[in-house]
């Protein structure tokens, strides 16, 4: 019976005349005949008919194409999708980064409205003339309480002392607390929050 010649059948040799150069598909293979019992003399020659075919190519895929070859050829661009643990986990992030904001959101404009809702325009990206108008404030002042607003957003509400910040009450105050929470829940629904 033939087998591959190889490290391991060299290793085994003891009569160099058992090996033999066999022309199988056109091509030369160095193959070790050894004795095998009877009982699995079948099973040997398939092994040994497995690592021709093999070699010869005749379980290869002709028509297979390697993603490589797709993103060259097509100019395509490979990407992982995200696992369904993934996306519960960002989902869960997202939630969480979403309260924490909300919170801090909500205890700057209970402890100052003014700065509350002047975060909440510097969020939506109302700047200007548009921001004196809503704040009913002059030019100077406005200026001044949005480089605050600015300054805490900057900053981060986590890295600010909320409760350290002073703000006079106002004929407006109410005005604030009322548009700053309007601004806010007008803002969570926009990230579906």
């Amino acid at each position: 019976m033939p087998i591959m010649y190889s490290d391991f059948a060299e290793s085994y040799c003891t009569n160099q005349e058992c090996v033999k150069t066999i022309s199988v598909g056109g091509r030369q293979f160095k193959v070790m005949y050894v004795a095998v019992p009877k009982e699995i003399a079948k099973y040997a020659r398939n092994s040994f008919n497995l690592a021709v075919n093999e070699q010869l190519g005749h379980y290869t895929v002709r028509n297979s194409v390697s993603v490589n070859k797709l993103e060259d050829v097509y100019e395509l661009e490979m990407e992982a999708s995200p696992s369904p643990e993934d996306e519960m986990m960002e989902k869960e992030e997202k939630r969480e980064i979403t309260k924490l904001i909300t919170d801090l959101l909500h205890q700057l404009i209970e402890q100052s409205p003014k700065h509350g809702f002047a975060a909440l325009l510097l969020i939506n990206n109302i700047k200007g003339k548009e921001f004196h108008e809503k704040m009913h404030l002059g030019h100077d002042a406005a200026n001044t309480v949005r480089k605050q607003a600015e300054d805490f957003l900057r900053c981060g509400l986590v890295n600010i002392d909320i409760n350290g910040i002073h703000s006079k009450k106002s004929k407006n105050t109410a005005y604030y607390r009322e548009e700053a929470y309007r601004l806010l829940d007008a803002l969570l629904k926009m990230y579906n929050a």
